[in-house]
């Protein structure tokens, strides 16, 4: 046996159990997507088995196309995931940066920037929603009532009160509306992930060439000039790399969505396939369908611009 076929040989079995775990599951949704295929119907119990007897060709994703919530689901899955992806890497890089410098008490500080990673997506939910963004008992509520507070003090003090007293009383936000739910998801998910990114970006910034930096000094380059045109091209690799792993989850965000809003105007196409799940398992599989070109479309974009980084 040729030392070329012993490699490949040792690989097989992984390889096709790696095709067997993809594609059964790919093929099952694909099969169910042609098929009318509910879990309850009285009236026609024939259609609560997966049978070939059933199908529906493409009525499932037209079903799916003209539902009311399919273009809200993609739109809220593209603003949610590009604004947490925007928001992580901006808060990651400026956070790796401050923190890469030698300062008392930095091991405690990096344990401490770290830990949100770890706490899990559902309970992450229900301590933002409920003890900071409640707008009547969280601490939004607790700080606008504090601050209009003070602003009915200043109002009534003899020298300033007249300015402030056009100064209108501020209200909490209510991020359990249809308006503001996902903005909510937003802002627990990026609490979440952003000290994954300031991890790796921690991590990069350690083999930083130093030199470079003091020779950039010597040459009389400032503070902003060293970031902009050493440390962040250093950064272009961890940064796509970020951008592509957070993508492949945020894809799949549901507890949040389920926390916050129980999808009232705040859905995404994980959700809106749960939803269907509950009996049309047919239009189900179509979405999971459609979430699976989406997320490939997304997956190539992202290969792209890692490609194009690790190129330079």
């Amino acid at each position: 046996m040729s030392d070329r076929k012993l490699p490949r040989l040792l690989q097989t079995p992984a390889v096709l159990l790696l095709l067997v775990w993809m594609l059964i599951p790919l093929g099952m949704t694909l099969y169910f997507s042609f098929i009318r295929y509910v879990l309850n119907n009285l009236r026609r119990p024939e259609w609560t088995t997966p049978s070939l007897s059933n199908w529906r060709g493409f009525g499932n994703y037209e079903f799916v196309l003209n539902s009311k919530d399919f273009l809200l689901a993609i739109q809220n899955s593209l603003l949610i995931v590009c604004s947490i992806l925007f928001l992580t890497v901006i808060l990651g890089v400026l956070i790796a940066v401050l923190i890469n410098k030698a300062f008392a008490g930095q091991g405690i500080v990096r344990v401490l920037l770290i830990s949100p990673f770890f706490v899990m997506p559902a309970v992450n939910a229900v301590l933002w929603i409920n003890m900071i963004l409640d707008p009547v008992l969280g601490l939004q509520g607790i700080a606008v009532g504090s601050i209009n507070d003070l602003l009915d003090a200043l109002r009534a003090a003899p020298l300033v009160g007249g300015f402030f007293s056009l100064w209108p009383e501020l209200e909490p936000i209510s991020f359990r509306a249809t308006q503001t739910s996902a903005y909510a998801v937003i802002i627990m998910v990026t609490w979440q992930w952003t000290p994954f990114a300031v991890l790796i970006f921690m991590t990069s910034l350690q083999s930083e060439d130093q030199q470079q930096k003091e020779a950039a000094v010597l040459d009389g380059a400032g503070t902003w000039s060293q970031f902009r045109f050493l440390t962040l091209p250093h950064l272009a690799r961890p940064i796509a790399i970020v951008v592509m792993i957070q993508a492949i989850f945020h894809l799949s965000l549901y507890a949040e969505i389920e926390i916050v809003s129980r999808g009232n105007g705040n859905k995404n196409l994980p959700y809106l396939i749960g939803e269907f799940a509950n009996n049309n398992i047919g239009a189900a599989s179509a979405t999971g369908i459609f979430a699976v070109i989406l997320a490939n479309i997304v997956a190539i974009f992202l290969l792209r611009m890692i490609g194009k980084s690790l190129m330079e």
